[in-house]
């Protein structure tokens, strides 16, 4: 017998999350908060980036008023690491709209 209408295309699946906790302190405890199963990898990426704005400007304030020698050179470290996590994430979300748009 054959079908009448074909499997769809294995790539039009969207991409979902896992169950992945997460502040554990250490192991001293279970974890206190979860990434939640089943939610939109596009929209989990979307409020990545959100957090990773966040984190950006929060060390930037840090980098700007820190009068420490070697603590200025860590967060400097970790804005230049965030820079290009934001610049990641960026690209990845505009690769995938374009990719959704029509045309």
């Amino acid at each position: 017998m054959k079908k009448i209408v074909p499997d769809p295309p294995a790539s039009s699946r969207k991409a979902l999350t896992v169950h992945t906790p997460f502040a554990a302190c250490d192991g001293h405890h279970p974890p206190l908060f979860a990434v939640c199963a089943g939610a939109s990898v596009d929209d989990a990426m979307a409020h990545l980036s959100v957090m990773l704005r966040s984190a950006y400007e929060t060390n930037f304030q840090a980098c700007e008023t820190t009068r420490d020698k070697h603590l200025s050179g860590m967060l400097w470290a970790t804005q230049h690491t965030l820079e290009a996590s934001l610049a990641l994430i960026e690209s990845m979300l505009r690769g995938l709209a374009e990719r959704q748009a029509p045309g």
